[in-house]
């Protein structure tokens, strides 16, 4: 795709001067969880790949994004949405130069933040808009590809959001969501400790969060009038366990950890997140 006409995508947004494209929110359903990215967006940070590392495994995303980049066409345009810092996206120049990426995030604050991860890649390969999953700004069928991770899961309207990717997917584009997953072996340590194990719901003073599961998978599989597939990720990370360490940009566990995940009958045991990916027919 010609960069003029990347460009163009963004005709009827207003950029500010802060380099964010706006458009116009909805009321949203996810005040509680806005409140709390707000707050935690306001916190200076150091070490930008070091903070995700405690929530994310850096190797295992990394190798799941040149794994989605291999399956897009040249000159594709991806919608990341929840994209936050935007770090999935760093090395983006290196690895795909054809392809756009567009990251949505109803935060501003966040995007404030991708701008310090991103550098110069902002304004020519990547762009930021502060928008909405539920109400996206893009006319119909104009993406190639909606990647996002750990965002749906906050949703409480999430199909909205699936239909909307759906809208504005071209034919034959390819969308997948990251989420936590329902995890046997984790269930069942939270029961032998005697805590909670969250499914569905408003967590008590916090926000809305629901794990994946197979009637999400269902209703994608309405939407998209195709197979999902579904795969595990994440399996030796887990921040709830305090195990973090194999989550740190360079670590060789992580690395192993990726392709743990490609062993599906272990991984949809003891993995963190599950993934439903589907293609627009």
């Amino acid at each position: 795709m010609p960069k003029n006409h990347f460009k163009s995508l963004f005709n009827d947004l207003e950029l500010g001067s802060d380099g964010i494209w706006s458009s116009n929110l909805p009321e949203s359903d996810q005040k509680a969880e806005k409140r709390l990215r707000e707050k935690v967006a306001n916190i200076q940070i150091d070490d930008y790949l070091d903070s995700v590392a405690k929530y994310h495994s850096i190797p295992v995303m990394d190798h799941e994004v040149k794994k989605y980049l291999g399956l897009m066409p040249f000159g594709s345009v991806i919608l990341d949405i929840g994209g936050c810092w935007g770090w999935h996206w760093r090395d983006i120049k290196n690895i795909r130069p054809d392809v756009y990426i567009i990251i949505i995030d109803f935060v501003r604050s966040n995007l404030l933040h991708a701008k310090n991860v991103l550098g110069s890649l902002i304004g020519n390969q990547v762009e930021l808009v502060h928008a909405d999953a539920t109400a996206l700004p893009f006319s119909n069928e104009v993406i190639d590809g909606v990647w996002t991770v750990q965002s749906f899961q906050h949703i409480p309207s999430y199909t909205s959001a699936f239909n909307e990717s759906y809208r504005v997917l071209k034919k034959n584009g390819r969308f997948i969501n990251y989420a936590l997953h329902i995890t046997p072996a984790i269930q069942f340590i939270y029961r032998i400790l005697g805590k909670k194990y969250h499914l569905e719901g408003e967590i008590k003073g916090s926000f809305y969060f629901i794990r994946a599961n197979n009637k999400q998978k269902d209703e994608l599989e309405n939407i998209f009038s195709g197979e999902v597939h579904d795969k595990y990720s994440e399996c030796l990370f887990n921040p709830d366990l305090k195990i973090t360490f194999t989550g740190r940009e360079y670590s060789w566990i992580g690395i192993l950890d990726y392709y743990l995940g490609k062993c599906s009958f272990i991984s949809s045991m003891i993995a963190r997140q599950r993934s439903f990916e589907v293609v627009k027919n």
